[in-house]
């Protein structure tokens, strides 16, 4: 995919500091039209959408998401997510559809933010961290009034292994492993560093290009204000994301010591934060 397509935004000014500054003003702004974002307010919808990205074809997938949805090609196919490849303005894109199991499941979410809502968020302070993530182009809720019903979440397409592909057999002293501990690290001093957490570790959801290691499925991801708290989940995603490497015991001794090293807050003072 083009290097465009995964942003690792951010000033010149890498400072953690200077990131958490930048988030904070972005955040109040992501839902609201902006020079870079444009807001769609009706009774039956909800959408914001990059605004160099709007054009008739967008407008009408606003207007009518399954129209292109089921045009599409199929990624996954489960009962709480749906996930399709679509071209919009000759330019494919991922849409995650957010599915109402039943009745019961889509009365509990009326009055919540919906997975896209979050997962829209959640992309936007990845890039200003400095984290690589697919762009998020499209959010759209479909509504009855304030009352928050079917989700979808659009991205550009992100294509490679994920990161156990990406590893395969290398041996330890391999420079592949060696960029790939020293991305995992660089993921995880952000994540403490900035307080938020991902949910869900697997490695499938981490893939590998040229330039990064790129983040993917951010639907449980979430800032954490207390640090106790923090702490709580920090260890129960680096236990999910050890879990992944159980085939490759020899190279389970370098993530434990990075990792650790991150959590005890040794790695991280490092940074000068």
């Amino acid at each position: 995919m083009a290097a465009g397509d995964i942003r690792q935004e951010g000033s010149s000014a890498n400072h953690p500091g200077e990131r958490a500054r930048q988030w904070r003003a972005l955040k109040p702004t992501l839902f609201r039209d902006s020079k870079e974002r444009v807001c769609y307010r009706e009774w039956g919808r909800f959408a914001v959408c990059q605004r160099a990205l709007m054009s008739s074809e967008v407008d009408a997938f606003i207007r009518d998401p399954d129209s292109f949805f089921y045009q599409g090609t199929m990624l996954k196919d489960g009962d709480s997510t749906t996930v399709t490849a679509i071209a919009l303005d000759g330019r494919t894109y991922v849409v995650k559809r957010y599915n109402l199991r039943n009745v019961w499941y889509g009365i509990r979410r009326l009055f919540r933010p919906t997975r896209a809502w979050r997962c829209w968020s959640s992309a936007h302070m990845l890039q200003t961290f400095g984290v690589a993530t697919p762009t998020p182009v499209l959010m759209l809720e479909r509504r009855w009034g304030p009352l928050r019903r079917q989700a979808y979440y659009v991205t550009a397409l992100t294509e490679g292994p994920d990161i156990l592909q990406f590893v395969g057999d290398e041996p330890i002293n391999s420079a592949r492993w060696q960029q790939t501990l020293e991305r995992i690290s660089d993921l995880l001093r952000t994540m403490k560093i900035h307080r938020f957490v991902h949910g869900d570790m697997k490695a499938t959801n981490f893939v590998v290009t040229r330039d990064a290691l790129v983040v993917l499925d951010l639907d449980a991801m979430r800032e954490v204000q207390g640090a106790s708290a923090f702490s709580r989940y920090f260890r129960r995603d680096i236990r999910r994301w050890l879990a992944n490497w159980q085939q490759r015991p020899d190279l389970l001794p370098d993530l434990r010591d990075a990792a650790a090293a991150i959590e005890s807050g040794d790695d991280v003072a490092e940074t000068g934060t």
